[in-house]
């Protein structure tokens, strides 16, 4: 069983992406601190460390470069997880060994398949850097050998001697040396066993276009041009690397079954799903009086949905939104959720602001680009007096419209911090009321039917999945 050792400050994503992990069996342990983390490392065999970068991103780089420095743990694999908001220096992640970035926050889907990646790689590809120039090999030998295996040859015939004895994962080949240029050593390529199409990157300084299309017809896959920009240097490497081993891979995945994919979708599919209904529960667990009102919501909105005629994919879609759609509450201090009086302008200022919050949560999901609208603007209201934007009508989004019949007849129907739950025919009579000034009138009469046909008031006892 692999070990896993996430390093994070950030505590709810170190929860959720250990959840992920330990649900498809790796062997997963959690700190807050850098200045535990070399000793954690040096304690235990980790296969894979998943780094937070800093804002700043000196602290987490000076601890990538002691780990390097350091014998014992220097081969660990690096994965940086990265908030949204933060510019990442690539060149220098890449030169350290950094593996992949996890963008926070984000789906499991996208956790398990770079993790996964990372845990696949036994071995460093090899890069073969051929240059007269002994500075440029120096050059190409500090930016790369952290992450790869790099190998230099100072003339073209040295290189092809080389590869005939173990063929790289990629050449670097400068386009203009003596007795063979680039054009001649890509020639000779055709003629070595299994390097047809061995990936060739090119480095020249002639930038015209008669020569780009020389060197693409004559087997090149891409090319760099001097002065060479280093972040777009390593950019360009990683990029054919990565494609060639796609190839390699799409190859072998068309061989697996149907039936293999299928079962493998609908597990991460369930991953999803888990995770976020975990933070649907730790949403309600802010407050003990709605524990559950996340769950009865989504539940719900889906019966509306559904009574609506949408389908069942579409239906699930909006229980999933509608689980989420107090996100913004994670934010919100205790004192003001659960605060059993009246609250002062100031806190129900900080109360409303938990749609613009879980807003800010949420937009960057782009595996789910939904679930944003439920937490933004379940608290529109149909005559546009609603918040945060005060739209109104059809401009607010259906979605949003099933939920906040939902989430109404729930505050309602539930017991308060402020009050008791009310009685069904209050509760019935202030969503009649609403229809057309809070509340979208065709999705409100929905919400009537369901409660008419409650008539022993059972509905909001009923929470599943």
């Amino acid at each position: 069983m692999e070990k896993i050792l996430i390093v994070d400050q950030d505590e709810i994503n170190l929860l959720v992406i250990e959840m992920v992990l330990k649900e498809i069996g790796y062997d997963v342990a959690t700190i807050t601190s850098f200045e535990n983390c070399i000793n954690e490392l040096s304690s235990k065999q980790y296969e894979l460390l998943l780094l937070g970068l800093d804002v700043s991103q000196e602290n987490s780089f000076k601890l990538v470069e002691k780990i390097r420095a350091n014998p014992d743990i220097s081969e660990v694999k690096i994965i940086f997880l990265v908030s949204n908001n933060v510019k990442v220096d690539i060149a220098n992640a890449y030169r350290l060994g950094a593996l992949d970035f996890i963008k926070k926050p984000t789906l499991p889907e996208e956790i398990i398949q770079k993790v996964r990646d990372a845990i696949r790689k036994k071995k460093k590809d090899t890069i073969l850097v051929v240059d007269d120039e002994p500075a440029n090999l120096l050059t190409f030998n500090n930016l790369l050998g952290i992450g790869y295996n790099v190998k230099t040859a100072s003339s073209g015939r040295e290189a092809l001697d080389m590869i005939r004895e173990k063929r790289p994962d990629l050449l670097l080949l400068d386009l203009h040396m003596p007795e063979m240029d680039g054009f001649q050593v890509m020639n000779y390529l055709s003629e070595i066993d299994e390097c047809e199409n061995l990936p060739v990157i090119v480095v020249t300084a002639d930038d015209d276009l008669d020569t780009a299309a020389e060197l693409f017809q004559a087997g090149a896959m891409d090319y760099l041009s001097k002065p060479l920009v280093m972040q777009i240097a390593i950019q360009r490497i990683r990029r054919i690397i990565e494609l060639t081993h796609l190839q390699r891979d799409l190859k072998a995945e068309v061989k697996q079954k149907n039936k293999e994919l299928m079962l493998t979708n609908k597990r991460l599919q369930s991953l999803s799903d888990q995770t976020i209904f975990a933070l649907a529960v730790a949403i309600d667990a802010k407050d003990s009086y709605t524990n559950g009102h996340s769950r009865r919501v989504a539940q719900y909105a889906r019966e509306i949905a559904k009574r609506m005629g949408k389908t069942l994919s579409e239906q699930k879609d909006i229980f999933n939104v509608a689980l989420l759609h107090d996100v913004g509450k994670i934010a919100i201090p205790e004192g003001i959720i659960d605060k059993p009086g009246k609250l002062t302008p100031v806190e129900y200022e900080i109360i409303k602001s938990h749609t613009t919050r879980g807003y800010d949560i949420l937009k960057t999901i782009s595996v789910m680009p939904m679930l944003y609208i439920g937490a933004r603007w379940h608290h529109e209201r149909f005559d546009g007096n609603g918040y945060p934007d005060g739209k109104k009508g059809t401009e607010i989004p259906e979605i949003a419209r099933i939920i906040c019949v939902a989430d109404c007849y729930d505050a309602m129907s539930s017991d308060r911090s402020y009050r008791k739950a009310l009685p069904q025919e209050t509760v019935r009579g202030e969503i009649e009321n609403g229809l057309g000034t809070q509340f979208d009138p065709e999705i409100g009469r929905i919400m009537l039917e369901m409660i008419d046909e409650d008539t022993e008031y059972k509905m909001r006892s009923k929470v599943d999945r």
